[in-house]
């Protein structure tokens, strides 16, 4: 404006001054065009006024005691009562419900209302409860992801602490996930599952889900859970099944995907010492290898693991869909043929990793064992596998197997496998023996 007035008065000289020549006017298009302003988000507190009772609280009790177990958070998204939160904030309703209910608390006070579970999905860790009575207030999901870098804003109930608003940043998906998250940088925090994470305007993005701490966030995206909403709204109840059984089947449907997937891949071949063993497999798995340096140590034991970093959360004692796999390449100049088959005797005999499960949701492994050649490489192998009390057709494998040809080098190598049918598994742990060989 200084500017455009400063040209106005030059514009304009007086008729009184002859001798100098007259300025003409500079052509309107010209002229210096002030840029547009900036259109700048709500401030937090005023976007926590106008949305705040659109969270809730979940509270899940416990029917003996009458008092809560846990909590969590939900956020309405109909009129109609409808409200989102995570499948692991409610599992104990959807695994017990005879000893559990879900409640909501309004941060605007009053006596905590009922909740009815009414979907989930498990495989994305969401699920749709709802109140009797309908809300006047409630969130619009987004259609489509933010640009990264947006500016983002989490709500919940860390530590029972009360409604909460926390500021981050949206920064996309996660890479070569198995489980799709989107990574915010912010401090989600215990009891800010379930949650929901919004634009300023006020739209949702995403739903909390866990965390890493320092800043470290995950949000499962935002068009999981309106395929989730648009199910549960288009449900009738008299045709709903247990949930359970739903359960069951979104678990089914997944290690078929999953199988599917892994069997149309290419199994590659890592080099490992004088042996080749099953390499990353499939983009979801992340690999690393380390050797120890232990100067007393009359031996070497070379580690490579590759392992999915996500897994579906059952129960607080039971995870499934993993996959992961580890070969230890053990060698010796200093060891006889002896003793060095007593190291490598020890390394097969160590417990592998397995899937996390109590004795409530699995039963006792149930193995085999086999001498096997692959590719003129003689391998012993023990195949185990055990079931899921509360799903049936699914089962945890593990696989054991290892080189039996030298006496100073071997390789011992593991395959888990959680959630899948035993023909599934059975295919994978087969394939996955392929991918060892003696390069000779």
């Amino acid at each position: 404006m200084f500017v455009l007035l400063l040209v106005a008065v030059l514009g304009q000289a007086p008729s009184a001054a002859p001798s100098e020549p007259d300025v003409p006017s500079p052509a309107e298009s010209e002229l210096p065009v002030a840029p547009p302003p900036a259109v700048l988000p709500p401030a937090t507190h005023e976007l926590f006024q106008r949305i705040q009772n659109r969270v809730a609280q979940v509270r899940i009790i416990e029917r003996r005691s009458g008092t809560r177990s846990s909590i969590g958070s939900a956020f309405f998204v109909s009129a109609q009562g409808h409200a989102i939160t995570n499948y692991h904030v409610i599992s104990d309703v959807v695994l017990h419900p005879e000893d559990y209910t879900a409640e909501l608390v309004l941060r605007s006070g009053g006596e905590p209302v009922p909740a009815k579970l009414v979907d989930v999905d498990v495989v994305h860790d969401l699920a749709v409860i709802r109140t009797e009575a309908g809300v006047k207030d409630f969130f619009q999901l987004e259609d489509r992801e933010p640009p990264q870098g947006t500016r983002l804003f989490a709500m919940g109930n860390p530590h029972d602490l009360g409604t909460t608003i926390v500021e981050g940043t949206y920064n996309g998906f996660i890479q070569d996930s198995l489980y799709e998250r989107v990574h915010f940088s912010g401090a989600i925090n215990p009891g800010m599952s379930g949650g929901p994470t919004l634009t300023g305007q006020g739209t949702v993005v995403g739903v909390n889900v866990a965390t890493m701490g320092n800043q470290l966030g995950f949000l499962v995206p935002v068009k999981r859970a309106s395929a989730l909403l648009a199910r549960a709204l288009a449900a009738k109840a008299e045709e709903a099944a247990p949930l359970v059984e739903s359960v069951r089947a979104q678990l089914l449907e997944n290690q078929q995907r999953l199988t599917e997937q892994m069997l149309a891949a290419a199994l590659p071949k890592h080099r490992l010492g004088s042996y080749h063993v099953p390499g990353r497999w499939i983009p979801f798995l992340k690999c690393w290898g380390d050797t120890p340096h232990e100067p007393e140590v009359p031996y070497t034991v070379t580690n490579y693991q590759c392992s999915s970093e996500e897994d579906i959360y059952l129960s607080s004692r039971h995870r499934t869909g993993v996959v992961a796999f580890l070969h230890q390449q053990a060698s010796s100049q200093k060891l006889g043929a002896l003793r060095f088959s007593a190291l490598y005797s020890a390394l097969f005999s160590q417990d592998p990793d397995t899937v996390e499960a109590s004795r409530e949701d699995v039963t006792n492994f149930r193995c085999t064992t086999e001498f096997v050649d692959v590719e003129g490489l003689p391998v012993r192998a023990a195949m185990c596998l055990r079931a899921y009390k509360r799903f049936p057709g699914l089962y945890d494998l593990v696989l054991r197997a290892a080189a039996l040809n030298a006496s100073t080098s071997g390789v011992d190598t593991s395959l888990t496998l959680g959630g899948f049918t035993a023909d599934n598994a059975r295919k994978l742990a087969r394939r996955y023996l392929e991918g060892l060989s003696w390069t000779k």
